[in-house]
């Protein structure tokens, strides 16, 4: 029973240790697979004004250009322009209009930074000229059938003609890059005439072997003096470009608005820790139950040091049962992780490379391993089981000094570890389920978006009215965004009635977002139709009404009713005019407080049509709302998007972290009530005579439970103040990520001790009970 404790133990560590281990090496492997991927950067750019400052992932279109060609540290330099910010692309490949996302624009030297390999096409010059395209491995085969048809194929972008040159591996799942569609950036505007504004663009550079980063970013400080600097004296604006390593992007700064989200590299080490726990939890149930074992070979151990046997020799016997024992858990282990990697990949969403196991360096992990847990599992009973003396082991008179003592250490370890797990588990789940449920300012519920492309934004008024007289929809309003996540910066400067200067969040909108959404208005009146657009503004001189929310009128020092009637200056709307003040609304993640905001009247720079459904089954209207969209637009596929399933995935990462939590300290919990399992399991068979004495005598089943379960919940006990005290510092680290946080009480404290003490009582109670059944005449029956 021992062995097939200890054997289930240490499989089911080591299964998740293995598990974890392989998911932190896919996440931290990102970006690794290029060439010389340690001398690849992202250039970033920093805004500051009026004392703020804004870093963004972004930057110009000229700056690959200016590098390559003035930079003598630049080997390459690149840039990447990702559709899918502003709206999805529509492919048509001859089957008709195809709605696609991983749509992206890039140069000739995208192949010279990253070196993925081509599978067919010419690397010399591809995407030289405009209107060239690469596609994936897989996007080749869903379209063409095969990699060899794609070439040399025309292909529609949005009614526009292009020609397959090349086809590429897919990108890995540990790219931060994730395109099915490579484009030619001179099909674009920016592509011909490259700028300094707009910054909407990723740029990379590869730095020549040897150059400094920083001597690099100290020309970049140049170059912008050289470029920017009469524009920063003129608008009182201060730019700078910081590299940022092409290794570090997946785990880096999520508001840099990387191409495919990313990590917080905190959960790495947190998950890395928990893998090392569960570890010590399967070695802490070998140590415990062996140490206690270890009364029961005294003769062996005695017998064999009169036959001659060595100390080390010894050592070395019980160590090698240890290291027997480990790796049969290891293959078993390495069976069951096989067989249940799709289902681990499906749970974390990362695909687990179980093909890393088998390679040289994947041997030499394992390896090492099996050598470090053989031996911290057989060393401490080893040692003792080898020290004894051999008269004293052959009379039976061996007592293991310490070994009570450390075994009473290691089950509080085991149980502090379960519960601190548990309650690290509850503590994720509160602040995500506040996330879930906490009042965002505006209505998601019923509230669909449907993304349109800037060439039917002129139908898009006929289509409003049409959803909402047949009765699918309630309210539909034009947006910039989903109001999840607004991006577009602006800035107030000096110079109307206010002498703050401050950035601020624009959202280009038609006069129903106020009712679609149901904002609070707390002042002032909202858009009509008649005021004017952004785009009719002829000079920017011209009365612009805008729409403030109350922290931006907040930053101002007016209060809501103040601020109504006042004029801003807003660069090219030097003259806008404070029409109304709504209330705040979280237009970010909750890791962000709500900031400043400002609304336009500019339909016309909208993307979006956030509708709102009546009550009820969705279904039904959505199939009217599909009916009218084929009908207005048939050239581009029906795909809604409802706005709190939006919301939700900018959680993903946080939901990860719940699960691997929750699955892991159900383990931690698992594997610790088995080594108790066993430990009670030998304390009742050493006290048998004693529990049938006091049964004789007339003791009870509670009377025996009390006997065996009192020193055991005397160390569950330490165990929960440990745990309370790592809950609480575990609650302040964790949430101190956002700014927005839930309250955490009592409640993920009691309920994780809690059902960690009555696992541990169901275990203790199960073996007593089982001891107690015995009949004292067997046991008695030779005394």
């Amino acid at each position: 029973m021992y062995a097939g404790i200890n054997l289930l133990g240490l499989t089911v560590a080591l299964v998740s240790f293995l598990a974890i281990s392989l998911y932190i090496y896919h996440e931290w492997s990102y970006d690794r697979m290029y060439s010389d991927s340690e001398r690849i950067f992202k250039i970033n750019q920093e805004f500051i004004s009026g004392g703020e400052k804004q870093l963004v992932g972004t930057s110009p279109s000229i700056l690959p250009v200016v590098l390559r060609e003035e930079f003598t540290e630049v080997e390459k330099a690149t840039l990447v322009f990702d559709l899918g910010i502003f709206s999805s692309a529509m492919i048509d490949a001859g089957q008709g209009n195809q709605e696609e996302s991983k749509f992206a624009f890039t140069d000739e030297f995208f192949f010279d930074v990253f070196d993925f390999k081509l599978l067919a096409g010419q690397k010399t010059g591809l995407l030289q000229n405009p209107f060239e395209m690469v596609l994936t491995k897989s996007t080749a085969e869903r379209l063409f059938g095969s990699v060899a048809n794609a070439i040399e194929k025309p292909l529609k972008v949005d009614g526009r003609d292009y020609q397959v040159k090349g086809v590429m591996e897919d990108f890995p799942s540990n790219s931060h890059l994730e395109f099915d569609f490579l484009a030619s950036f001179k099909t674009h505007r920016h592509g011909k005439e490259p700028e300094w504004s707009p910054s909407n663009y990723y740029n990379y550079v590869k730095l020549k072997p040897g150059v400094s980063v920083a001597d690099f970013e100290k020309n970049l400080a140049e170059m912008v003096d050289r470029y920017l600097g009469s524009d920063q004296e003129q608008y009182g604006f201060q730019t700078d470009f910081y590299t940022q390593a092409v290794t570090s992007i997946h785990t880096g700064d999520p508001n840099l608005s990387p191409i495919k989200p990313g990590i917080n590299l905190k959960y790495l080490y947190i998950f890395g820790v928990v893998a090392l726990l569960l570890i010590m939890i399967g070695v802490i149930n070998y140590v415990n139950l062996a140490t206690a074992e270890a009364t029961e070979r005294n003769k062996e151990v005695g017998l064999r040091k009169v036959m001659g046997a060595t100390q080390s020799q010894l050592f070395g016997q019980f160590v090698s049962e240890s290291m027997i024992l480990t790796a049969a858990s290891l293959f078993i282990s390495l069976v069951v992780i096989y067989t249940l990697s799709p289902i681990i990949s499906d749970w974390v969403e990362v695909p687990l490379q179980m093909e890393l196991l088998g390679s040289p360096v994947g041997l030499v992990f394992l390896a090492g391993v099996l050598l470090a847990v053989g031996f911290f599992s057989g060393a401490y009973p080893s040692l003792i089981l080898s020290r004894m003396e051999p008269i004293r082991a052959l009379g039976n008179k061996i007592k293991l000094g310490g070994g009570a003592w450390v075994r009473k250490s290691l089950v509080v370890f085991q149980f502090f570890v379960s519960m601190g797990l548990l309650i690290s588990t509850f503590v994720v789940k509160s602040q995500l389920d506040f996330m879930r449920e906490v009042t965002l300012g505006y209505d998601r519920e019923q509230l669909v978006a449907i993304s349109y492309p800037y060439q039917s934004r002129t139908k898009m008024p006929a289509i409003k009215e049409e959803m909402k007289r047949t009765g699918a929809a309630v309210s539909v309003a034009q947006a910039a965004d989903m109001p999840i996540h607004i991006k577009a910066g602006y800035k107030i400067f000096p110079g109307g009635d206010n002498q703050r200067e401050l950035m601020i969040t624009g959202y280009a909108v038609d006069p129903d977002l106020v009712s679609t959404l149901n904002l609070q208005l707390l002042a002032g009146d909202n858009f009509t139709e008649s005021d004017i657009q952004r785009n009719q503004m002829e000079d920017g001189s011209e009365e612009f009404p805008i729409l403030l929310n109350e922290s931006a009128v907040r930053e101002m020092g007016w209060t809501a009713e103040e601020a109504v009637g006042k004029r801003i200056n807003l660069g090219y709307m030097s003259n806008s005019i404070i029409k109304g003040v709504i209330g705040d609304f979280y237009f970010n993640s909750l890791h962000q407080k709500v900031g400043p905001l400002v609304i336009f009247h500019d339909p016309m720079e909208a993307n979006v049509l956030l509708i709102k459904l009546p009550a009820g089954d969705p279904a039904n209207h959505l199939a009217a709302l599909e009916k009218i969209w084929k009908e207005q637009v048939p050239d581009r596929p029906f795909n809604p998007q409802f706005v709190d399933q939006a919301y939700a995935n900018l959680y993903a990462s946080e939901e990860r972290s719940s699960l691997v939590f929750t699955i892991f300290a159900g383990i931690a919990v698992f594997i610790a009530c088995i080594g108790l399992f066993g430990l009670v399991s030998y304390v009742a068979l050493r006290r048998t005579r004693e529990i049938s004495i006091r049964k004789v005598l007339g003791a009870t089943p509670a009377d025996v439970l009390s006997v065996l379960a009192l020193d055991f919940m005397k160390l569950l006990g330490i165990s929960s103040l440990l745990a309370i005290a790592f809950g609480l510092w575990f609650s302040k680290n964790w949430l101190q990520d956002f700014a927005n946080q839930t309250t955490i009480g009592w409640a993920p404290y009691v309920l994780a001790i809690a059902t960690v003490l009555i696992l541990a009582m169901l275990t203790i109670f199960y073996r007593t009970w089982k001891v107690y059944r015995v009949n004292p005449s067997q046991t008695l029956k030779s005394e």
